[in-house]
């Protein structure tokens, strides 16, 4: 298994790569695994920060709610327009591998940048 918390960062690199330009967007990281996983992580992996969480799937609806809560307390302004959330998900929409072919093709390239 990959390491989650490197997945998903490369995944929100990603994200950063495609939207860069139309918005400036906070990400909150949220890496949930089941109450039957149990997890180590490197210690140096083990510095989270507030917008990065590792919870199980029991907590993430409790967890997801409070980040929103301390997010609109925070900027009780919405931090994008309604046209560039559109754009942004036009851009994520059109980046999304649909082929199985390509989608696999992508997989092993990841695969074998693994280090």
């Amino acid at each position: 298994m990959y390491n989650p918390l490197k997945q998903n960062y490369g995944h929100i690199r990603a994200i950063e790569s495609l939207i860069k330009g139309v918005a400036v967007v906070k990400f909150v990281s949220m890496i949930s695994f089941t109450m039957r996983c149990r997890f180590s992580i490197d210690p140096e992996l083990r510095k989270i920060h507030s917008d990065e969480l590792v919870v199980y799937d029991v907590e993430l609806s409790e967890f997801i709610s409070r980040k929103l809560i301390s997010l609109k307390n925070g900027t009780p302004e919405p931090p994008i327009s309604v046209a560039q959330a559109q754009t942004i998900y036009d851009h994520l929409v059109q980046a999304n591998i649909t082929d199985p072919e390509i989608r696999k093709l992508h997989i092993q390239r990841i695969k074998g940048n693994k280090v």
